[in-house]
């Protein structure tokens, strides 16, 4: 059995690969299953092409991804759902660490530098603990839960043993996502409860009610443990989390504060904070975490352009840097020469927050459409939550308020998918002050202005056109009238009008195709030949 487990070690020292292997094979593993990577990167391939029974992780990776950031990679990519055995190597056992690790639930820690008889004595007790575990579900699934007690005696087991059997028996069942197993999991857990205090059991008893969301039950639970472990990340994070499932965002926010304190690695619940900062204006806090995001998101799992852009948009709003060219601010984040083609509607979108900073909302226009148009045309990540957030707060800015609606309702779409995640009650309540106060569907006035060009009463069709125009800038059906009307005479000469025409203009002006009627129009009026800038 031990010969033919396949292992993996990542550790960026080749020494350590070497020697770790090396005291492997003594200890009777199979040298041509031990496979070894020096980063991140390689570790994923290899998971990605095969499973392992055992990983051996080492926390400082050197240049890129952390031995946790590693492992949250690979949690979030799904590669670890057969449930390897995982050792955590580490030269530094601090408890911020240790804490930062206790997230995932690793089987054990390795002190370096490693020993032949400690790594031998730690392998054959988790060995010897999987195999009761294995035989434990196996009673489960013939004889339901007194199965699991049975084997448990038989085994003569220890406190130890028993609460880690009956552990691991509903933490298999709670993983298959199966409600109708969820009040046999309850039982389990606390046949732990009801004679030890076996702080895994407990934990997992709290996963379970607060994906039932029984807050009843739940928070005394809570409580208690804080209590006993005021600094467990998994006990704080679960806290978090009961707290913004009950709209209780202030607690939420303290709670996730406090987790983030301890432990600064989880991107997650620190984009978490960052939503929370920004719907409440809360700057200062936000700025600090700011700095934090771009510093650990290089390699960490949301590395990702819609993560990017989120932080740069922020430093938009709240900082001296929103003056500074857009690709120099990515670049900082990214650390890439180039900017990718899936990056650039980003980038688009936010050259036009910046164009609107500084009062240019025609180039503020084109920037965005351009960012719409390239969206489309991107294979991945269209239309993300943080790409239609940014884009919505254009559109709102520059009252387009058919761009408002769509972008509202993608948003609305996305957070109805995701409606019991934490991230998602906050982005509910920033949403819920973006909604669209009109619509053209529904806008009498709207409608009424274009009866009256369809009968061609011109000059009171351009009076009402005009008064919809601030609500509706850039409208293209609206833009057209407008173009038509004024070329021909029926709007006045008043500045505020003339400057919406060039807006009414711009809007086919800025686009690389232009429409036919548009230039024949252009190609009649001299007026409309005369440059916008």
């Amino acid at each position: 059995m031990r010969r033919s487990q396949s292992i993996l070690i990542v550790d960026d020292s080749s020494i350590i690969q070497q020697t770790t292997k090396l005291i492997l094979v003594n200890g009777q593993f199979q040298s041509s299953n031990i496979y070894c990577a020096s980063n991140a990167s390689e570790a994923i391939k290899y998971c990605q092409q095969q499973t392992f029974d055992i990983l051996f992780l080492d926390f400082n990776l050197g240049f890129g991804s952390t031995g946790l950031q590693l492992l949250e990679r690979l949690y979030h990519n799904k590669l670890l759902q057969h449930s390897p055995l995982i050792f955590i190597l580490t030269a530094d056992d601090s408890p911020a660490v240790l804490m930062g690790f206790s997230e995932y639930q690793p089987d054990d820690y390795l002190v370096k530098p490693l020993r032949l008889n400690t790594l031998k004595q730690r392998l054959e007790y988790t060995f010897k603990q999987r195999a009761i575990n294995d035989r434990a579900f196996e009673y489960y699934r013939h004889s339901g839960i007194n199965g699991v007690e049975t084997i448990c005696a038989q085994s003569n087991a220890s406190v130890s043993t028993y609460c880690t059997t009956i552990t691991a028996v509903a933490k298999r069942l709670f993983n298959q996502k199966q409600p109708h197993l969820y009040p046999d999991i309850e039982a389990l857990l606390n046949l732990t409860q009801h004679h030890y205090q076996h702080l895994p059991a407990q934990l997992l008893l709290a996963q379970l009610w607060l994906q039932q969301q029984n807050f009843q039950a739940l928070n005394p639970l809570l409580t208690q443990l804080r209590g006993l472990y005021p600094d467990h990340l998994m006990l704080l994070e679960y806290s978090a989390c009961s707290a913004l499932l009950q709209q209780e965002i202030t607690q939420g926010y303290d709670f996730w504060l406090q987790a983030h304190n301890v432990s600064k690695n989880n991107l997650h619940r620190l984009f978490g904070l960052l939503w929370i900062e920004y719907h409440f204006h809360n700057h200062t806090a936000m700025q600090q975490h700011l700095r934090e995001a771009i510093s650990y998101l290089r390699y960490s799992v949301w590395d990702k352009p819609y993560h990017h852009a989120f932080i740069v948009w922020l430093q938009l709003q709240h900082s001296d840097k929103k003056n500074m060219p857009i690709e120099r601010l990515w670049r900082t984040i990214s650390q890439q020469k180039t900017i990718t083609k899936n990056e650039r509607p980003f980038i688009y979108l936010l050259q036009a927050w910046q164009y609107l900073d500084n009062g240019n909302n025609l180039n503020a226009y084109k920037s965005y459409i351009a960012a719409m148009e390239n969206a489309q045309q991107t294979t991945q990540g269209q239309y993300n939550f943080e790409f239609d957030a940014i884009a919505l707060c254009i559109s709102k800015r520059l009252a387009m308020t058919r761009h408002q609606i769509n972008c509202y309702q993608r948003l609305q779409q996305h957070l109805d998918q995701h409606k019991n995640e934490p991230h998602s009650i906050i982005k509910n309540m920033w949403l819920a002050t973006m909604q669209p106060t009109s619509s053209h569907q529904t806008d009498d006035n709207y409608r009424y202005a274009l009866r009256l060009v369809k009968k061609k009463y011109y000059t009171e069709a351009g009076q009402s056109i005009l008064l919809l125009w601030p609500q509706y800038r850039f409208d293209d059906v609206l833009a057209r009238c407008l173009i038509e009307l004024s070329s021909r005479g029926y709007i006045d000469n008043d500045p505020q009008h003339q400057q919406w025409i060039k807006e009414a203009r711009w809007t086919f002006e800025s686009q690389e195709f232009k429409p036919d009627w548009y230039l024949k129009l252009k190609a009649q009026y001299h007026c409309l030949q005369r440059p916008l800038y």
